[in-house]
C-alpha cells in the first residue's frame, strides 16, 4: 500500500511542476493543464453568481482575476504538499522520526512534514534518518523556493501587463471622448480635414499595442479575466473601437482626397492586427459553444454608418459622394470580424450597449 501511496505522490509532484512549467515559462500558457481548467471553471461559477445577485453584477465579476490568481498559486502549493506528504508518509516512524519521542505516523504528520520541507523552513522537530529522505527534503525545499520565487514574478509580470492594457483602454476613452465613436477618434486624428504623418504614427501605435495586448494574453491567459466593471476597459470595446477606425477609415473618407492615409502601411497594419487579435484570442480565450451568437441585423451596421459619415463631415472631413457604395463597402468590412467581438462581449458579461457607440455620436 505504501508503494501506491508514493506512486500516487509522485505523480501529483510531476502534474504540478508540468502545469507551473505550461502556465508560467512557457510562451503559450493555454496549455496549463489545471490553470486552464481551473479558470474556466471558475468564471462559469463567477458568472452563475453574478446573474443570481444581479445588483452586485459587475462588482462580482471584477473579483474574478485576483481570485484566479489565488487559486491557482494554491492549487499548485497544495499538490506539491500532499504529493510529498505521501511520498513521505510511510516513512514515517523509520526513515523520518521525531527527535526525542515517537514519531506520529499519521498523515496529518505527514503533511505537517512535507509542509515544513516545502516552506524552506528548515527541518524542524521531524528529520530524514536516510541519506533518500534527506535528499528528498532538499528536493522538496529547492521547489518550494523556487516556485515561491516564480510566482512572485509571475504575479508581478501579470499586474505590470494589466497596467499597460488598461492604460491603452483608457486612452482610447478620452480620445473618443467617452462615447466609444470611432468617427470622433478619427475626427481628433483629422482636425480640420487633414490627416497627416502623426495620424499615421498614432494608428501605428495602436497597432503595436493590440499586439503587445495579445502576446500578453498568450503569455498569461489569466489576463483574459480581469473584467473590470466599468466597461472602457473591456477587451471587447478596444477591439471593436480599432476594427471601426479601420473600417470607418476605409470606408468613410474620400478615397480622392485621403487616398495616402486609406492605402498606407499604418492602416493596414491596424486592420491586420486587429484581425490577428480577434482571430487568436477567440481561439485561445473563447469555448467553442461560446461563438454562436445570434447575429445582428446588417441595416443596424448601415444606420451607424450614415451617422458617422454626417458626423465625419460635420467635422470638415470629405466622405465619399456615393454612400450607399460606401455603406456596402462597411458592412462586407464589419462583417468579418464583428462576430468574435459580440462572442467576446457576451462571455465577458457586457451589455452590447456598453461596447458600441453612445447615443449622440453613432448608435450600434
Amino acid at each position: 500500500m505504501g508503494w501506491l501511496l508514493q506512486v500516487i505522490g509522485t505523480g501529483l509532484v510531476i502534474l504540478a511542476i508540468a502545469d507551473i512549467y505550461l502556465t508560467v515559462l512557457y510562451p503559450r500558457g493555454d496549455k496549463g493543464i489545471i490553470s486552464v481548467p481551473l479558470a474556466r471553471g471558475l468564471w462559469h461559477f463567477f458568472r452563475f453568481s453574478a446573474k443570481t445577485i444581479r445588483r452586485q453584477h459587475d462588482r462580482i465579476l471584477s473579483y474574478m482575476g485576483p481570485t484566479l490568481l489565488v487559486a491557482t498559486v494554491a492549487v499548485w502549493i497544495l499538490l506539491l504538499v500532499i504529493g510529498f506528504a505521501l511520498i513521505c508518509w510511510a516513512a514515517l516512524g523509520n526513515e523520518i522520526q521525531m527527535q526525542g519521542q515517537d514519531t506520529p505516523t499519521d498523515f496529518a504528520t505527514a503533511i505537517y512534514y512535507s509542509g515544513y520541507s516545502l516552506a524552506t523552513l528548515g527541518t524542524g522537530d521531524i528529520t530524514p534518518q536516510t541519506n533518500t529522505y534527506r535528499l528528498l527534503m532538499i528536493l522538496e525545499a529547492i521547489l518550494g523556493f523556487s516556485v515561491f520565487t516564480i510566482t512572485l514574478t509571475y504575479l508581478q509580470s501579470v499586474y505590470n501587463q494589466l497596467i499597460q492594457r488598461n492604460v491603452f483602454a483608457l486612452s482610447l476613452h478620452h480620445r473618443t471622448g467617452k462615447t466609444a465613436d470611432a468617427a470622433v477618434l478619427i475626427a481628433r486624428l483629422g482636425s480640420n480635414g487633414s490627416f497627416d504623418s502623426s495620424t499615421r504614427q498614432d494608428l501605428t501605435s495602436m497597432s503595436q499595442n493590440l499586439l503587445n495586448i495579445l502576446e500578453s494574453n498568450h503569455s498569461y491567459p489569466v489576463m483574459g479575466y480581469f473584467r473590470l466593471q466599468e466597461p472602457y476597459y473591456a477587451l471587447a470595446r478596444v477591439v471593436f473601437l480599432t476594427m471601426d477606425t479601420v473600417t470607418l477609415i476605409k470606408s468613410a473618407l474620400d478615397e480622392e482626397s485621403y487616398r495616402s492615409l486609406i492605402y498606407s502601411a499604418a492602416v493596414k497594419g491596424l486592420e491586420e492586427s486587429g484581425m490577428q487579435f480577434l482571430a487568436e484570442l477567440t481561439e485561445l480565450f473563447l469555448p467553442s459553444r461560446a461563438l454562436h451568437v445570434k447575429g445582428q441585423s446588417e441595416q443596424i451596421w448601415r444606420s451607424r454608418y450614415y451617422q458617422a459619415v454626417e458626423y465625419l463631415a460635420a467635422q470638415g472631413i470629405a466622405t465619399p459622394s456615393n454612400l450607399e457604395a460606401g455603406a456596402d463597402l462597411y458592412v462586407s468590412i464589419r462583417r468579418q470580424w464583428n462576430p468574435n467581438i459580440i462572442a467576446l462581449a457576451k462571455y465577458m458579461e457586457y451589455d452590447w450597449s456598453a461596447i458600441t457607440p453612445s447615443v449622440g455620436q453613432g448608435v450600434d
